[in-house]
């Protein structure tokens, strides 16, 4: 397949031509990124759209001179200002690397050196490209672009570890780091996949800002539509290393040209979805029906009457400061006076800003945390007054999906293993080969062969590592599975299929669920009931269908507006200011 014609208007600040890149040498060679080429012209946004694995992350790569180890560059050109990328030195690379090209990496705690406070990282790169500049005008300079990036408590910013800030704020100093340097190109490798969506639209509305400020232009690498529709002027879509479609933003949203780019789109969730589809008499789906699967049967009615979780003000502190930490000593309140119910059989979802204390009531739900005040009830049970061993024994019922599907498994353990591990230890399996049965079992349930179970996490895709940890919670046989942000990280059609799983999975063995996201039309597609938290505070609950009502609480409202839905009309004007 050759790649689409480039759209003809204006200079190009970056072009590539013909960029070949592959893995390894001879018969088993894998060529990653195919003949891709695109232009990025002066002040405009590009986005490069694609699932995992499309070539998005090493197309950049090659742009900054920083292709890893065993990838071979086989063919292609990159210039930036007319000047060529891929023959220059390595000195040269370094020396435009920062000063002309800034990067944004998706998950900035990992960018970010752990060991010395932001002022220092931020001083290290002002001095690195104005050596001239002394320690005092140095800070200054820091303190400035903090500011121009939102941050007002510079003082303690400059101040802090990375790990004491939220994640919007590490995005922050992420985006001041690339950006002091004034480079005239910044590439954004999914800079908001972790951020709720109130801080997702402020990194957007600020990455726009900044290049509007600099002059520069903004390659934006990205799976999420709603991204594109907001923040990018033209787009590229890829797929197995080839751009198979690139266009304006507007031509691609309201009439794409390939097939696959249509198959992106309508994987999208969108707000209403749910409705709409039970309006037409539609199952409740994103993906295709699967024919490999029969239909789930309708759900039992439950066993029993009542709530499967009920809390009762529940509050949790935590210390934080004190010795060795640089800051006083002080108690800081996660959550705050909080009462649920969780009925049995229902899907549950708590929505909130970062650092609403979503995780940390999720986590005394599961009895990793003791409130510090108020009471816990799982099936009858006051889990937050049981002893070690009774809450041990009763651990199988209550089981995890983390957000990290790569990070909450042993990259060291093969996947049966790991799925046969908790079972021998919980004594759900009397010997191993009980206990293997039982993990080719569920694996059959997440639609994984069971040769799976031989394979090591890095060998397996961000979809199928999500549904190994699937896999692993419903191996003990839960009656809850709580669900912290699992689909986030994943390209949209790997997200429609997890999220079509979850909701086969529910009906098939008669599961709850508490669905922790920050993704307005996902929580609304597969919630029945939703609460919205506020720095520790659960201010409403209501029905899905509820979620536009009239009567909403100011901060549901918030939410609501910083939703980034699918545009598929006219250029509109984007607020940079936001």
């Amino acid at each position: 397949m050759t790649a689409p014609a480039i759209p003809e208007g204006g200079d190009a600040l970056l072009s590539v031509r013909d960029l070949s890149i592959r893995f390894g040498r001879g018969p088993g060679a894998g060529r990653v990124v195919d003949g891709v080429g695109f232009d990025v012209r002066p002040g405009e946004t590009f986005a490069l759209v694609g699932e995992s694995g499309a070539g998005k992350s090493i197309t950049a790569s090659a742009i900054l001179g920083l292709l890893p180890g065993g990838a071979e560059l086989t063919s292609g050109s990159i210039t930036l200002n007319g000047q060529e990328v891929i023959s220059a030195t390595r000195s040269s690379v370094t020396r435009f690397r920062g000063s002309r090209i800034g990067m944004i990496f998706q998950n900035p705690l990992a960018s970010l050196d752990p060991s010395f406070t932001i002022g220092n990282q931020l001083r290290e790169i002002i001095g690195l490209h104005r050596p001239a500049t002394r320690k005092r005008h140095q800070h200054e300079i820091a303190e400035t672009w903090l500011r121009n990036v939102g941050i007002r408590d510079t003082a303690r910013v400059l101040a802090a570890y990375p790990h004491e800030l939220s994640g919007g704020m590490r995005q922050r100093v992420m985006i001041a780091l690339a950006s002091l340097s004034g480079p005239a190109l910044l590439i954004a490798d999914e800079p908001t996949t972790a951020l709720d969506a109130v801080v997702q639209k402020q990194i957007l509305g600020l990455l726009r800002r900044v290049i509007g400020e600099t002059g520069g232009s903004l390659l934006l690498i990205t799976h999420d539509f709603g991204v594109v529709s907001y923040a990018a002027d033209r787009v590229a879509v890829m797929k197995d290393g080839r751009i198979v479609e690139q266009d304006r933003r507007e031509r691609l949203l309201t009439a794409p040209a390939h097939e696959y780019t249509r198959s992106l789109i309508g994987a999208v969730p969108e707000i209403g979805a749910r409705f709409r589809l039970a309006e037409r008499g539609l199952p409740r789906r994103l993906g295709p029906i699967r024919e490999n699967r029969p239909a789930p049967p309708a759900p039992a009615p439950p066993a029993a009457a009542g709530p499967l979780v009920t809390l009762r003000n529940v509050r949790k502190e935590f210390v934080v400061g004190g010795l060795g930490t640089g800051q006083r000593k002080r108690r800081f309140t996660a959550v705050d006076d909080v009462s649920l119910r969780i009925e049995r059989g229902e899907v549950f979802g708590l929505i909130g800003e970062s650092g609403s204390g979503k995780s940390t009531l999720a986590r005394l739900i599961g009895g990793l945390h003791k409130p510090t005040s108020g009471e816990i009830v799982f099936d009858g049970s006051t889990v937050s007054d049981l002893p070690r061993a009774a809450l041990r024994r009763l651990r199988p019922r209550f089981q995890f999906v983390f957000q990290d599907a790569t990070g909450s498994l042993n990259p060291r353990i093969p996947v049966g293993e790991q799925i046969s591990r908790p079972l021998l230890r919980f004594g759900k399996a009397a010997t191993r080969a009980a206990s293997r049965a039982r993990a080719a079992e569920v694996l059959d349930l997440v639609s994984l062969p069971a040769s799976y179970l031989e394979r090591y996490p890095h060998e397996l895709s961000g979809g199928q590592r999500q549904r190994i940890g699937i896999a692993r919670a419903l191996a003990l046989e839960p009656d809850l599975l709580i669900l912290d942000e699992p689909t986030s990280a994943l390209d949209v059609s790997t997200q429609a299929s997890i999220l079509d799983l979850l909701l086969d999975l529910k009906d098939e063995l008669g599961l709850t669920y508490l669905f922790i996201g920050h993704n307005l039309a996902i929580v609304e597609f597969l919630c029945d009931r939703i609460g919205v938290l506020k720095q520790g505070v659960l201010l409403e609950t209501f029905h899905a269908a509820e979620l536009f009502a009239g009567e909403r609480h100011p901060v549901t409202r918030e939410l609501l507006d910083a939703v980034l839905p699918i545009h598929r009309d006219a250029p509109r004007e984007v607020p940079v200011g936001d």
